[in-house]
């Protein structure tokens, strides 16, 4: 049975535009590079707006 370790990684919304920065995207590649496999984006909403999205990352967890 797989076991699986998971990670989280917000990236704010701002004027309904991804406000990312060059941090962010090497966040993003090295989570990769390490194995980490994106399966998810959620969006955050308050009051109506979305204020970031939620990365949802997992990757196999030796035993």
């Amino acid at each position: 049975m797989v076991k699986w370790e998971y990670r989280w990684v917000a990236i704010g919304v701002v004027g309904g535009h991804i406000h990312h920065s060059d941090e962010d995207e090497k966040t993003l590649n090295d989570l990769g590079a390490d194995g980490w496999e994106l399966f998810s984006v959620t969006p955050l909403v308050a009051e109506a707006k979305t204020t970031c999205l939620m990365h949802h990352f997992r990757r196999s967890r030796e035993s």
